[in-house]
């Protein structure tokens, strides 16, 4: 957890950001959870081009990730080939001798995807919204509770969640560790707003 934190600082800041992409029934989507760079925190030898700063922003690959059959995988990792500016080469082999897509057994918590065109609010050209969203819970890889929510549905639920958790003494610690790693208090409060589905402890969809 502590290393999504500080490597996802400089995004509150930084424009030259390429997401992740996953694949969600067939359809691909823009994805902003790097799961790969905590595989990558336990196997170093393992990540495809060195990352001095080790930073998300820097991470110079591009996962595509996907759901199916109630998993969520590693579909294939893009690395810069010929084109320095294109991540168009795969270097899944390197991750699975048997080229095939690797199962994220290590991935619990709950994440959410965009759908349809990325949009801006005026006063915000670095974080992008969705008319639509698919939230869902994953457990050790496996896929759990899911839901669709509007633009509007999703927000009533991200502010329930941060409500909740700025009581908690989880919000005190998260709060002064993104102070003391450089954020104003604004930045630090509005990151943990727009990432509060992944760092709530409280953050399970209701059931049916």
């Amino acid at each position: 957890m502590l290393f999504f934190t500080f490597s996802t600082l400089n995004l509150v800041a930084q424009k030259n950001y390429e997401p992740e992409r996953i694949i969600w029934e067939g359809k691909e989507h823009p994805y902003r959870y790097h799961h790969m760079e905590q595989y990558f925190r336990y196997y170093p030898d393992k990540r495809p081009v060195p990352n001095i700063d080790t930073t998300i922003l820097n991470r110079k690959y591009v996962a595509l990730f996907e759901v199916k059959e109630k998993k969520i995988y590693l579909n294939n990792l893009y690395i810069s080939g010929k084109d320095p500016k294109k991540k168009d080469l795969s270097v899944m082999h390197e991750l699975n001798s048997k080229n095939e897509p690797l199962f994220l057994g290590w991935i619990s918590g709950l994440f959410d995807v965009g759908i349809g065109p990325e949009q801006f609010q005026k006063n915000d050209s670095l974080t992008p919204y969705y008319n639509n969203y698919i939230v869902f819970e994953v457990n050790k890889g496996q896929i759990g509770r899911t839901e669709y929510f509007t633009y509007n549905q999703l927000k009533l639920f991200k502010d329930y969640q941060y409500k909740r958790f700025k009581e908690t003494l989880d919000y005190v610690k998260l709060y002064r560790r993104l102070i003391y790693n450089g954020l104003s208090e604004y930045e630090a409060s509005t990151h943990i707003y727009e990432f509060i589905l992944f760092y709530s402890k409280s953050n399970f969809l209701k059931k049916k």
